[in-house]
C-alpha cells in the first residue's frame, strides 16, 4: 500500500491525533508554576549570600529558559484545551512567562503564527532570527540584549537612532517589517514596561537584582531558546511544504533537552498537541511520516522499519 493521498491522509491523521488532544494542560500550568518558583527561590538564595552570584545568574537563565514552553504552549491554546470559557488561563500564563523573557506574549502569539504560516519562506519572521550559523545567532541576542532597554529612549528622542549602526538599524526595520504593525503596537507597552522595571530598579539601589538575576539571564535564555526552537528543528531553512518545513531530529537525551520539540516536524503538522505527547505520538504516526517523504533525521530514522 503506498503513502495516503488527499482526505484520505487528512481523515487519518485527524483519527490518530485525536487522542493526543482536547485535554487541560495541567502538565504546562505545573511547569509555569515551577520555573517561576524556582526562579524567586535562586533570587532569594543569591541575594541572601547563600549561593554566588555567577551560580545565580546561571541557574536563573536556567529557570527563565523553561518560561518559554508554558508561553509557547499558551500561543496554541493547549493550556485551556481549546475551551473558549478557559481562554483566560492561556493568556494569563504566556503574559506572565512572556514579561519574564522580556517578550510580549500577544506580540509572539502574533509572529509565532505568522511562522506556522509561512515557515521558512520569505515571510517567516523567525527566520531573520535563527537562520544562519549559532555565531551568527549570539550576535544577534546580543545586539537585542542592548537594544531592547533602549527601545523606548530610541522612540521618545529620534536623534538617538542615528547611533545605531547603518546595518544593525536596516535588520530592526526588517523584523519591523515581517512582525506587521499589530505586533510592533503590542511590544511597545511592555519593552516600556520592562525598562521602567530596569531603570527605578537601578535607581533604587536593587540594579544587582533586576540586571544580573533578571534581565541579563532572560537573554542567556533566549539565545539557548533562539539555538533549539529556532536553528536546530529548522535548520537550514532551506525547504518549505508541509512535511519538509522542519525535521524531526532525534538524539541521545533530545526529548529532554528540547521538552519533545526534537519531533516539531509534528508540532508544525498538528500544533494542538501538546509538546508533551509528541514523542507518544510519533510511535503512532512516525510510519505515516516517513511515507509523505518528511525529514526524519538522527535515532528517529534508524527507529523506522526499513524495506
Amino acid at each position: 500500500m503506498g503513502p495516503r493521498v488527499g482526505p484520505d491522509r487528512l481523515l487519518y491523521e485527524r483519527r490518530v491525533i485525536a487522542p493526543y488532544t482536547g485535554a487541560i494542560g495541567w502538565r504546562s500550568l505545573f511547569n509555569i508554576a515551577w520555573c517561576v518558583s524556582g526562579w524567586v527561590l535562586v533570587v532569594s538564595l543569591e541575594l541572601t549570600g547563600k549561593i554566588p552570584l555567577w551560580l545565580g545568574m546561571f541557574l536563573a537563565a536556567v529557570f527563565l529558559q523553561a518560561c518559554y514552553m508554558p508561553m509557547h504552549e499558551s500561543v496554541h491554546k493547549t493550556l485551556s484545551g481549546g475551551r473558549r470559557s478557559l481562554v483566560w488561563v492561556d493568556r494569563a500564563v504566556g503574559a506572565l512567562a512572556g514579561w519574564l523573557l522580556c517578550e510580549s506574549f500577544k506580540a509572539h502569539r502574533i509572529t509565532h503564527l505568522k511562522h506556522h504560516t509561512h515557515t521558512n519562506d520569505e515571510a517567516d519572521p523567525d527566520v531573520l532570527n535563527s537562520k544562519g550559523s549559532p555565531r551568527q545567532i549570539l550576535g544577534r541576542v546580543v545586539a537585542g540584549t542592548v537594544l531592547y532597554p533602549l527601545g523606548p529612549l530610541l522612540a521618545v528622542v529620534p536623534p538617538l537612532r542615528r547611533l545605531v549602526p547603518n546595518g544593525l538599524a536596516t535588520r530592526m526595520g526588517q523584523m519591523a517589517e515581517l512582525r506587521g504593525p499589530e505586533a510592533g503596537a503590542a511590544a511597545r507597552p511592555v519593552a516600556l514596561g520592562h525598562f521602567s522595571i530596569l531603570l527605578v530598579g537601578t535607581i533604587l539601589g536593587y540594579g544587582e537584582l533586576v540586571w544580573l538575576l533578571w534581565y541579563i539571564p532572560a537573554w542567556a535564555a533566549r539565545f539557548w531558546l533562539s539555538l533549539v526552537f529556532g536553528w536546530l528543528p529548522h535548520h537550514p531553512h532551506a525547504e518549505t511544504g508541509r512535511y519538509r518545513d522542519t525535521r524531526v531530529f532525534t538524539f541521545f537525551g533530545s526529548t529532554f533537552l528540547i521538552r519533545g520539540h526534537d519531533y516539531h516536524l509534528l508540532h508544525h503538522l498538528f500544533p494542538v498537541v501538546p509538546h508533551y505527547r509528541l514523542r507518544a505520538l510519533w510511535r503512532d504516526i512516525g510510519e505515516h511520516l516517513s511515507e509523505q517523504g518528511a525529514r526524519i533525521e538522527g535515532r528517529a530514522a534508524r527507529s523506522l522499519p526499513t524495506g
